[in-house]
Parts: C-alpha cells; sequence; structure tokens
C-alpha cells in the first residue's frame, strides 16, 4: 500500500530530477527579463498586434487588413505577419489589463516555454548533459532576453513551434510505429510549420533549415526506402496539418487571389525577388552584398549587440569566438560520436540561416536571428560535453558517480567565460535602463504622454508621426485613440495637407509630434505653416522628456 501511495511521488519527483536544468534556465531567465519590465518604453512595434485585439474584446469591430477576414476576426496584420501574436495575448490582456505587462509577459512566456523545448530536443539529440547546460546558455543570451522582453520585428511565438515541430519529427522513423501514432506526429509537425508560417514570413527561415536537416537524415544508405516510406506515410499527414495550421495566410491570400487576382503574401515575396524591397530598398538580387549583410546581423545576434535604445551597446565579446572554438572542437570529436549527423544538422541549420538572412521581403536585422535561438548554444554545448567526456574515457577506475562529479564540474568551467559574459550584458542593460529610461522612441516618456492625454480628454488626438498611436491605445485601454494623419511619404505631401487642413477646421484637438531628433517623418513645420494660413498659431502644450533632459513628445495646439 506504501509503495501504490508512494510510487507516483516518486516517479514526480524522477521527473522534475531530470528536468531540473530546464526549471533552473526558465527560472533564470524569468530574473532577468521580469525586472523593470516596464523599461525601455513601449514601443509602436510591440503594441501592433495588440490595437486589433482591444478593439475587438470592447465589442467593436478591428480594422482588417485589405478589408480581409472572418466577421469581426483579423486574420493578417500586415501581408508578410499573421494575427496570430495578437490573438495570443489575448489572456494577458484579461488577466493584466491593458498595457505594457500584458504586452511583454506574451513574449515572455513563450521563450520561457522555447528554453524547455530546447532543452527536451537537446536531450533527444545529445544527452542530459548537453541538454542542461544550451538551455542555460540559451536563458542568459542577450539577444534571446532582450528581443524577448522588447521585441521590435520579433515574434518569439514562432521558435515555439520551430522546436515543436522538431520535437514532432524527431526521429523520423520509429521501429513498430503505429500509422496512428505516425498520423498524429507528422499532422503536429506540420501544423506548427503552418502555424509558424502565419504567425510571421521569416519563418520561411526555419522551413528552409529543417529542410536541409531532413535531407541529410535521409542521406544515408536505403535512402530511396526512406524516401518512399516519408512520401507515403507521413507527407500527406504533415501537410494536412500544415494546411490547417496556416489556413489564415492560406484563407487571406485566397481572396486576394479571387477578389483582385493577386494573393498578396506571394506577389510581396515575388515582387521583393525582382526588385528593391518597398520599405527599406534592400536588393534582394545583389546576393553578395546581402550575405556580407547577414553575416554582420549574425554576429550581433551571437554578441548581443544591438541594444543601443537602452542608452548604450553592450557586447559579449566572448561569444563569437567561443562559438567559432565550438565549431572546431565539435567538427574534430563529432565524426566519431553516433551523434555526428545530428551534430552536423546543426550546423547545417546555422548556415542555411545566414544564406536566408541575405533575401527580405522588408530589410536586413538582426532581430530576424532570433528564429536561431538555441542551435548557437547547442554547438557550445556539445563542444564542452564532448571534451569533459573525451577526458573521462581516458581516466581509468572511474564510477558512474565519479564521472557525473566530473561533468559538473568541467563543463561549467568551460562554458562560464561567455556565460558569465552574457549575464554582465544584460546586468549593464539593466543598470543603464535604470538611469535612462531608454532612449527616443524606446524612452519612458511615452508613459508620461499617454498618461497626460487620458486626463485631458476631449477629441481624438493627432498624430503627425509614426511611433505615436499604438502604444497611447494600449497604454489607455483605448480611451485615447489618436489618428494618423502624416503619410508614408519622406516629405508631406498634398494628402497630407489636406487631412492637416480638415482637422484643423475642425474641433479643437491636440497634434503630437516627435521631437526633431527622433522624429521619423517630420511634419511639424510644414503643419506650422497651415495653421499660418489659416490663422492659427501653434504652440506647445506639453512636453514628455526622456531621463536624459531631451524632449522626446510634444503636444501642440492650434488657436
Amino acid at each position: 500500500m506504501v509503495a501504490t501511495i508512494s510510487s507516483p511521488r516518486v516517479r514526480f519527483a524522477a521527473f522534475l530530477l531530470r528536468h531540473a536544468p530546464a526549471w533552473l534556465a526558465v527560472v533564470v531567465f524569468l530574473t532577468i527579463c521580469l525586472r523593470q519590465l516596464n523599461l525601455p518604453g513601449l514601443y509602436y512595434d510591440e503594441a501592433l498586434d495588440l490595437t486589433p485585439m482591444l478593439t475587438w474584446l470592447h465589442g467593436g469591430a478591428p480594422e482588417l487588413l485589405r478589408g480581409i477576414g472572418v466577421g469581426r476576426f483579423p486574420v493578417m496584420l500586415l501581408d508578410y505577419m499573421g494575427s496570430l501574436g495578437g490573438y495570443a495575448t489575448v489572456p494577458f490582456l484579461l488577466v493584466f489589463g491593458s498595457g505594457v505587462t500584458a504586452a511583454r509577459l506574451q513574449p515572455i512566456f513563450f521563450s520561457a516555454l522555447t528554453i524547455v523545448l530546447v532543452h527536451a530536443q537537446a536531450r533527444r539529440f545529445f544527452g542530459p548533459w548537453v541538454a542542461g547546460a544550451a538551455a542555460l546558455l540559451l536563458a542568459l543570451q542577450p539577444s534571446f532576453i532582450w528581443f524577448t522582453r522588447q521585441g521590435i520585428s520579433v515574434t518569439s511565438i514562432m521558435s515555439v513551434f520551430a522546436w515543436a515541430s522538431l520535437l514532432f519529427l524527431y526521429p523520423l522513423q520509429r521501429s513498430g510505429e503505429s500509422a496512428m501514432r505516425r498520423a498524429w506526429r507528422f499532422g503536429g509537425a506540420g501544423m506548427m510549420l503552418g502555424l509558424g508560417l502565419w504567425a510571421k514570413l521569416p519563418f520561411l527561415w526555419w522551413l528552409m533549415m529543417l529542410g536541409a536537416m531532413a535531407v541529410l537524415a535521409l542521406l544515408r544508405p536505403g535512402f530511396a526506402v526512406r524516401l518512399r516510406e516519408l512520401l507515403r506515410n507521413g507527407l500527406p499527414f504533415a501537410l494536412l496539418g500544415f494546411i490547417a495550421g496556416a489556413a489564415p495566410l492560406l484563407y487571406y491570400n485566397v481572396v486576394g487571389l479571387l477578389r483582385e487576382g493577386q494573393p498578396y503574401t506571394l506577389t510581396m515575396i515575388l515582387g521583393s525577388l525582382l526588385r528593391p524591397t518597398q520599405q527599406f530598398g534592400v536588393d534582394n538580387l545583389n546576393f553578395l552584398t546581402n550575405l556580407g549583410t547577414s553575416w554582420s546581423n549574425f554576429k550581433v545576434f551571437v554578441d548581443g549587440s544591438y541594444f543601443w535604445y537602452n542608452g548604450v551597446t553592450f557586447s559579449n565579446v566572448y561569444a563569437l569566438p567561443a562559438l567559432e572554438i565550438a565549431v572546431a572542437v565539435g567538427a574534430l570529436l563529432a565524426p566519431r560520436r553516433v551523434e555526428f549527423r545530428r551534430w552536423l544538422a546543426v550546423l547545417i541549420a546555422l548556415l542555411v540561416a545566414v544564406f536566408m538572412g541575405s533575401f527580405t521581403v522588408s530589410g536586413q536585422w538582426a532581430t530576424h536571428f532570433f528564429i536561431i535561438s538555441g542551435l548557437p548554444q547547442l554547438m557550445m554545448a556539445c563542444a564542452a560535453v564532448w571534451v569533459v567526456d573525451a577526458l573521462a574515457s581516458r581516466l581509468r577506475g572511474i564510477d558512474d558517480r565519479k564521472r557525473a562529479a566530473l561533468f559538473a564540474v568541467l563543463v561549467p568551467m568551460l562554458l562560464v567565460l561567455p556565460a558569465w559574459r552574457d549575464l554582465w550584458v544584460s546586468e549593464q542593460h539593466h543598470a543603464q535602463l535604470a538611469k535612462t529610461g531608454g532612449s527616443g522612441r524606446f524612452s519612458d516618456a511615452v508613459y508620461e504622454l499617454a498618461e497626460y492625454l487620458d486626463v485631458r480628454g476631449g477629441p481624438a488626438p493627432v498624430a503627425l508621426d509614426w511611433g505615436i498611436e499604438k502604444q497611447i491605445r494600449v497604454l489607455t485601454n483605448d480611451r485615447v485613440q489618436p489618428i494618423e494623419i502624416f503619410g508614408y511619404t519622406s516629405d508631406a505631401d498634398d494628402g497630407f495637407r489636406t487631412r492637416a487642413r480638415e482637422m484643423l477646421s475642425g474641433q479643437k484637438r491636440a497634434y503630437i509630434v516627435l521631437w526633431d531628433k527622433f522624429a521619423v517623418y517630420n511634419r511639424r513645420l510644414e503643419f506650422t505653416r497651415l495653421a499660418d494660413e489659416m490663422g492659427m498659431q501653434v504652440t506647445e502644450a506639453f512636453i514628455a522628456h526622456e531621463r536624459s533632459g531631451l524632449p522626446v513628445y510634444v503636444v501642440l495646439e492650434a488657436k
């Protein structure tokens, strides 16, 4: 009776112990991420996919991209970004209310889940020591932490779908596997891939990386048989799952094709391959130049030196050398190990990511490399563990307990330098944020602006620049909904002049601009000139400053 009662407890304790490194990694990650959660200030891109959800939660009908949705449910935020991130934030909005907490807890939750998935897959690929080391390294990596905390052009949920798809697929073949289980695995993997692509188009990177890994897995004796089995028994279920996961994206493009003769996402992809991208002018035909930029972005992501907007740029100077040494060590040791093909698959995936970074439908940024999170850490963990394993194999008379002690001491010693520097980088960012509160459009001055506009009330204010409207709506729970009239042109055009005159001739409103240094589309001079023409005088009603004293947001009145 006692054994029966204690057995579940023993199994549960064994489960916790077996996965202790993953739980420890999550705790470390959350400890760093959750500090000063409101800093830097809530950024426009962070709030982009929340505003339709606020409208929906308040009983309204969100504006649908190109008028395409399912009833009042949006399916796409941009031609290359789905509404999945917004739907994933709804539970956090319901629990924590509209604001910076809900906006940032969502990506933090999914990145914590990514750590667990990386640990689980690494354990399957390379064993518990590599899994534990990789999970802890990922939990400390500055780019993973700070792009999660305040993702600009980052959709962290993509990493969950990427690693989940790998967990479903590995191993591709299982002896004695039932047809039902095989269908469930491949269907699940396909659904993860479809959901990832709906989340954001850069998930194409993972599809290419996974494809390269699959080819490597198949290229061995019995290739033809394996390929035939995969095509017959796996691919149909994977395709069904993929169609289910990517259904909103497919629906959006099918409606576009039927309505206007063009699938919008596909048209954007093909168009970007033939001419410079519309927003940032990247010429995808200039492959060698773009490849150099991609490599530079890869290095920035690895060393964590992107985050200038926290006040000062910091870098892990040991990160890239540690990765390069790990690749060299792995190249020496991996061919002698049973994990060689798996290690090679990880290396190939990283190379494919750098290659894919040469192509874009928008711009080339280090943010796009978020999809590789966990792979560099796997390379470093493999190198450290295999070096210790090679040393342990040369020692005579060493039992399992002594061997485990050797791993527990030497593996951290080999990884302590890059890991310590990663932690140092994050600590420096936290220290800087406590002083600066963020810089310019990333400043915590946005909270002061939101409070002022919320108390002021009156007609909806007018945003004369980009980087104002979305986060104000989120911070005020849609009580303040600025109207954007600036227009996405480098200089003020006739459309802006028409919209500005209409606003000036109507109710008395607040007009919000960014200070000259931080302006994206600086319309203040033209707005003032138009007001003068109409016999009105423009004055400053309120200024929100960053902690350095520099003005960031200026509220104007026209009388």
